[in-house]
């Protein structure tokens, strides 16, 4: 599947699994718009996904709250 010029939101990329989901998927040439409740943690993701040449943005949210959920649906709709 060609990923260029795609963009994808993984929700839970600043750790674990979605952290090295995140980090292919950006590497295969997407637009990675990495997602996670830690600011901190997600700024490290994304310094390290565009330390690799990929093309990243994020975003932080807590989807426990509708309201988050319903911003951060705003802000993915608004980038795609």
């Amino acid at each position: 599947m060609e990923l260029k010029d795609k963009t994808i939101l993984i929700t839970g990329s600043t750790d674990g699994v979605g952290r090295v989901v995140a980090q292919r998927l950006g590497a295969d040439g997407a637009r990675i718009l990495v997602h996670g409740r830690d600011a901190t943690r997600g700024k490290a993701t994304v310094a390290e996904i565009e330390a690799a040449g990929c093309k990243t943005e994020l975003l932080v949210a807590d989807l426990s709250s509708l309201a988050e959920v319903r911003r951060l649906a705003e802000a993915v709709r608004a980038r795609t």
